[in-house]
């Protein structure tokens, strides 16, 4: 029990030379019952520590009311670690990146449209104060210092890539004393001087995070930090995957290369990831970037993250290690003087069951008093957070009755992210923030006896790094008309907005309420949800796939294991086996077409292509 020293080319804990080998594995990534296994094979690897972040929008939903259970016991993750004979190295940062929505502060933070995000304001650091005061509860009694596995704790997340405020960083350590933590201080921030510089306080042990470049990335840090041993504290062993790009696994050859090599250069090397997971229900984040194998030609825009974190990690996202896994156990093996092992996989079972005959039960559009939380009249669009929603779906309604014969061409001021547009109930059109203007353009034409106007909107994550963070959702803007004068005389001088809008909010957090069949005459139309039944052997692992379905999100027994999408490359969803019954109900809500027969299927392994 003791606090952990870190001498100039050494780290010492309990009067005892301690040798720093850990990785990243997300608690709220995966659900408990898979935490033991991963813990395992990190501790075979040859590992002594696991690092984790700690999402706040998860742990704090709604200002003042807090949530530590279930796959967000924190201290019950601490001490299966301490079990496993593993240290804890904590980020509880209220930012984390991460891949996750928002970086993982809560989006109730957005609603006052004056916050400056990360920084000294006290708009900002008066929620961080109380959400870190209760935090500090759950973690605080495992510090080492208290006998526990806890022996580091992070000071932000790569700060040095988003801002300057070192009051900011100087504030948030004085709150984590404050409030009990006596052990070191670390920061992971990217390489370059000016992210060190800019992310760093006095006293606190720097890290750096890269992809290969090990020996360019420790050379800077020890530059920069002499008296310290390098500290690396994101090895990007792997990549994210987003949605509609290229993935392909890094090869495991050049990785155990750079990471041996930074073993050599005397860095403690931490692994992300080491275990994949999953950003269960809307927690998937997004970015202002390109797909992977873009070129830099191509503009910078949105860039959404898959439902699987598997990250391509040493332990894929089903808790399975992989080629990579073994090549850099070896190279661990061999700096460290021990003996080379034999590849050894441990058992792993997934099942497969037939295909599943889904039936529709509702219509999104004939189940809104059900399933919409809260439902407003407002004279301009109103953004989710404006109405206290997180993620979802928004929906904006309202009613066109200035009719001729003219083509309109449909305009959103602010998407975020996506619309679905329906006029009188039928879809005329789909538009996706970031394409061209000539492409976000939805032509129609108003019938004599009006048209109802229904634009459903899809929050699919927001921004989680630099400096866009403020991603709000919704139409942030306004809606307007385009108005073509006939005989191509081009369009009239309109720069008016259509008013006098019908808000509902989706969030989809509870379809517990859907009916179990469709009724004779109820609605047959699209988005809908759809309803099957299936056996399994409860406690083992299996794989959803929804061959032709288009776009949409997946239940089972009633736990939202995330969204799906045609465009790839993500094609299954992970089903850990901890949600199964012997007789169980999966639920599906199909934005654009059901798959043929309207079949689902449940496999034994994951499809990425």
């Amino acid at each position: 029990m003791g606090r952990l020293i870190i001498h100039k080319d050494k780290l010492e804990l309990d009067g005892r030379d301690f040798y720093l080998a850990s990785g990243d594995f997300h608690y709220f990534r995966c659900l408990p019952g898979g935490w033991r296994r991963r813990l395992k094979l990190m501790k075979d690897f040859g590992l002594t520590a696991v690092q984790t972040y700690v999402p706040w929008n998860l742990h704090e939903p709604s200002p003042g009311q807090f949530d530590f259970t279930g796959r967000l016991d924190l201290g019950a993750f601490i001490r299966l670690a301490a079990e496993e004979e593993l240290k804890v190295l904590l980020r509880p940062s209220p930012y984390m990146c991460g891949e996750w929505d928002l970086g993982g502060l809560p989006a109730w933070l957005l609603k006052d449209r004056t916050i400056c995000l990360r920084s000294s304001d006290p708009r900002f650091l008066d929620p961080v104060r109380s959400y870190t005061r209760r935090l500090c509860q759950e973690f605080v009694p495992t510090l080492s210092t208290r006998g526990g596995p806890v022996i580091l704790v992070a000071v932000e997340n790569e700060y040095g890539s988003y801002g300057d405020d070192l009051t900011y960083l100087d504030q948030l350590r004085a709150m984590l004393v404050d409030f009990g933590v006596d052990v070191p201080f670390f920061s992971a921030n990217g390489h370059d001087i000016f992210k060190l510089k800019n992310g760093n306080g006095p006293g606190t042990w720097a890290g750096v995070d890269f992809r290969l470049e090990s020996r360019q990335a420790i050379e800077r840090l020890r530059a920069y930090q002499p008296d310290m041993p390098p500290l690396v504290t994101e090895f990007w062993s792997g990549r994210s995957i987003t949605w509609g790009s290229a993935f392909k696994p890094r090869d495991p050859v050049p990785v155990a290369r750079a990471y041996r090599e930074a073993l050599d250069l005397g860095a403690y090397v931490n692994f992300y990831m080491f275990c994949g997971g999953t950003n269960f229900g809307f927690m998937s984040g997004a970015n202002i970037g390109r797909h992977f194998g873009e070129p830099s030609t191509v503009p910078e825009h949105y860039v959404a993250e898959t439902t699987s974190y598997d990250a391509d990690a040493l332990v894929s996202e089903n808790g399975i290690p992989t080629e990579k896994y073994y090549a850099c156990q070896h190279q661990l093996d061999q700096y460290l003087g021990r003996a080379r092992r034999p590849d050894n996989p441990p058992r792993y079972q997934a099942q497969v069951i037939g295909p599943v005959t889904m039936q529709r039960v509702a219509s999104l559009f004939g189940e809104l008093e059900r399933l919409s939380s809260r439902c407003v009249h407002a004279a301009n669009c109103l953004a989710m957070e404006d109405l206290d929603q997180a993620y979802g779906f928004i929906l904006y309604t309202t009613r066109l009755t200035c009719t001729d014969n003219r083509r309109r061409y449909l305009r959103m001021e602010g998407l975020r992210d996506r619309a679905q547009v329906y006029g009188n109930g039928h879809l005329i059109g789909t538009v996706e923030r970031d394409q061209a203007d000539n492409d976000r353009a939805i032509c129609f034409m108003i019938p004599p006896g009006g048209l109802q106007l229904d634009i459903l909107v899809e929050n699919q994550g927001r921004i989680k790094y630099g400096w866009a963070l403020t991603d709000r959702k919704g139409i942030l803007q306004c809606v307007r008309m385009d108005i073509e004068e006939p005989g191509n005389r081009g369009f009239l001088y309109n720069k008016a907005m259509i008013m006098n809008w019908v808000i509902r909010t989706l969030p989809l957090s509870d379809i517990s309420g859907l009916p179990d069949v469709l009724s004779k005459d109820g609605p047959d139309r699209l988005p809908a949800f759809y309803r099957g039944s299936f056996a399994a052997r409860p406690g083992v692992d299996t794989f959803l796939s929804l061959p032709g379905w288009k776009k949409g999100v997946a239940w089972v027994n009633g736990f939202n294991l995330g969204r799906y999408w045609s465009v790839g490359p993500q094609h299954t969803l992970y089903v850990p086996g901890e949600l199964l019954n012997e007789e169980n109900t999966l639920h599906v809500f199909e934005l654009l077409e059901a798959g043929p027969g309207c079949q689902a299927c449940l496999g034994d392994s994951p499809i990425m292509t």
